[in-house]
C-alpha cells in the first residue's frame, strides 16, 4: 500500500511517499512538531502473529519536517481518531476518482479496527484473529 501527499498547505513541507504491506488509514498532521503520522494496520492474521500480536493492532510511523518515515511507538493523542484515508483498497488498482459515496459504503462495510483506532482489541471488538 501507498500514499502521496502531493501538495501540502503553505509552509508546510510533505512528507515522503509512504510505501508498506500494511494498510494505512489516519493520516494526521502536528504543527508544533512539523510531523506528519500515518497509523497502518494489518489485513491478516499472519502479519499481525509475525510482528508479536501488538496490542492495540496498530503501526504508526512519523515524518519530520519531510524526513523519511520512521516506525514510532503509537502515540496516545492517535488512539479514539477516525480513520480519515480510504480503507480497504482494490487490489487491481483504484479508480482515478472514487466518490464520497464509495468512500463511506466502504467504511459502513470495513470492520470497526479500520474505522477507529482502538484502544482494545478482543473478542469485545470482533476481532477476527484468534487471541489465545
Amino acid at each position: 500500500m501507498s500514499v502521496s501527499i502531493t501538495r501540502a498547505p503553505d509552509g508546510i513541507k510533505p512528507p515522503p511517499e509512504w510505501r508498506d504491506g500494511y494498510v494505512a488509514m489516519l493520516l494526521d498532521y502536528d504543527a508544533p512538531a512539523k510531523s506528519w503520522s500515518m497509523v497502518a494496520t494489518y489485513y491478516y492474521c499472519e502479519t499481525w502473529y509475525a510482528l508479536g500480536r501488538p496490542i492495540p493492532p496498530y503501526i504508526e510511523y512519523q515524518s519530520v519536517q519531510g524526513s523519511p518515515w520512521k516506525r514510532v511507538p503509537l502515540e496516545e493523542r492517535l488512539i479514539g481518531r477516525e480513520a480519515n484515508l480510504l480503507t480497504g483498497p482494490r487490489t487491481d488498482g483504484e479508480p482515478d476518482l472514487v466518490t464520497i459515496a464509495d468512500k463511506e459504503f466502504r467504511e459502513r462495510s470495513s470492520g470497526r479496527m479500520y474505522q477507529l483506532v482502538l484502544r482494545k482489541w478482543g473478542r469485545a471488538e470482533a476481532n477476527f484473529c484468534d487471541l489465545s
